[in-house]
């Protein structure tokens, strides 16, 4: 189970057809145009159990400092993917042309994960695979920053050689983002399925990641890129911001390609 507090996303939970199973409501921060907002909630929210708190408890359940006065716990959602990154003949069939993944390497940020996945699901991206998870994708600062793509986008955890074997499986090309690579990302093509690894800003990828990349670039199937840094006052890019970079490349690149008129057949 996992805790979602206030209007916004509980209404957005409810509304990807997550199941309530409590709501806690607090009459005393709920003013206003914000009661009518949470009564409209509670009629998506059906018969889950119901109960009313004083606004001294209320703030002490919560974890934002100036909650709403409603908090509703859900069952986590069960996504067929993860069953299919634990199951070595399963997601062996080939991946669709356009298919888009963003792999989360050592995210250590709820706040970067929940803004991965709200790139991820804005770009049109089949899942966000977690590698080896530090953080919770369904944190409380995780699903802020996700505005809710967390409700209805997989993200799903797994070890590290499990998702690349899931990948491989597919057909998908492995590009992952590395600020030592010569390889600029406008210089390589992400038209067929892709997938990218985004490691944590402190500290980068590992050389496991790498290596891994190097191996795939020499089968033709993907390899390290980068991203400019012009600055000489940093290092790296926050992670949700390089998601997004690479992601939305993808998303022009294929854009063009569709866009892109056949070319007239040539006489000899």
């Amino acid at each position: 189970f996992f805790v979602v507090e206030g209007v916004r996303d509980a209404s957005r939970a409810l509304d990807a057809g997550l199941r309530p199973i409590e709501v806690y409501l607090c009459p005393e921060l709920n003013p206003g145009a914000a009661a009518a907002d949470i009564d409209r909630v509670l009629a998506k929210a059906g018969l889950a159990k119901q109960f009313t708190v004083t606004a001294a408890l209320m703030k002490k359940m919560a974890y934002r400092q100036d909650p709403q006065g409603l908090l509703v716990v859900l069952e986590q959602p069960s996504w067929p993917l993860a069953r299919a990154l634990e199951d070595v003949q399963a997601g062996g069939a080939p991946a669709a042309s356009d298919e888009l993944w963003l792999v989360a390497a050592g995210t250590q940020k709820p706040g970067n994960l929940g803004a991965m996945a709200r790139c991820a699901e804005a770009t049109g991206c089949v899942g966000v695979l977690v590698a080896d998870p530090v953080v919770d994708p369904f944190n409380p600062n995780a699903i802020r920053a996700s505005t809710g793509a967390v409700f209805r986008l997989p993200v799903v955890s797994a070890t590290k050689e499990s998702i690349v074997s899931f990948l491989d499986r597919r057909g998908v090309q492995l590009y992952v983002g590395s600020p030592g690579s010569p390889l600029c990302y406008t210089d390589a093509g992400f038209v067929g399925p892709t997938a990218f690894v985004i490691g944590p800003e402190d500290s980068g990828l590992e050389l496991w990641w790498l290596e891994i990349a190097a191996r795939w670039a020499d089968r033709g199937r993907g390899g390290v890129v980068s991203i400019p840094i012009l600055g000489r006052a940093v290092d790296s890019l926050n992670a949700s911001v390089a998601a997004a970079v690479l992601l939305y490349e993808a998303v022009r690149q294929r854009c063009a390609h569709v866009a892109r008129p056949a070319e007239p057949d040539r006489m000899v």
